[in-house]
């Protein structure tokens, strides 16, 4: 019986507002590692990327995720890159149940158009640019997400009726398989 979720994927997949949900749904607590890291470090993503570097935000994220995999009863809403880096991606495994939203690289374009400007990788890129940053990016790491547990298909998330509906397949699978009480 697993006590601890982890949701990867990349960004734009969906993970904080399933793993949110997910979290009401099963009583247990939810943290987003980023909203987590600009607490502890009391700056955004955005900035620890742009006067830092993403290999300071890479180090914060380890030891951010190294800190809450001893948690119990939460789901866990990972950056993007995090399972990418350092091994992250087999302690999760080994700390809890990791569980992929899988999303094409279309609809993740399209995803990320919306809201880019808070994605420090992609806030300059637009239509068959971001496209194909997109693809260079899952091209690597789609591999690595698909070492979670389980995966999911999330392409169909648009409304919060199909928000809810998924987090419901998502726990009665998790219960049939005898991941969650």
């Amino acid at each position: 019986m697993q006590t601890t979720i982890f949701i990867v994927g990349y960004m734009g997949s969906g993970k904080s507002t399933v793993g949110r949900k997910m979290a009401d749904m099963l009583g247990w607590k939810f943290i987003d590692t980023d909203f987590f890291i600009e607490n502890r470090f009391r700056k955004r993503v955005a900035d620890i990327f742009a006067d830092e570097g993403e290999a300071v935000f890479r180090r914060r994220e380890r030891v951010v995720i190294e800190e809450l995999s001893g948690m119990e009863k939460t789901v866990i809403a990972t950056g993007g890159g995090l399972p990418c880096h350092s091994d992250n991606m087999a302690l999760m495994n080994e700390a809890g149940l990791t569980l992929y939203l899988e999303v094409s690289d279309e609809v993740l374009a399209l995803r990320l158009e919306l809201c880019k400007r808070t994605r420090p990788k992609v806030k300059d890129k637009t239509g068959a640019e971001l496209l194909a940053h997109v693809r260079e990016e899952m091209a690597v790491r789609g591999e690595l997400y698909r070492a979670a547990r389980v995966v999911v298909n999330a392409d169909e998330l648009v409304t919060e009726e199909d928000e809810t509906k998924l987090v419901i397949h998502i726990v009665e699978d998790l219960r049939a398989k005898g991941f969650l009480p």
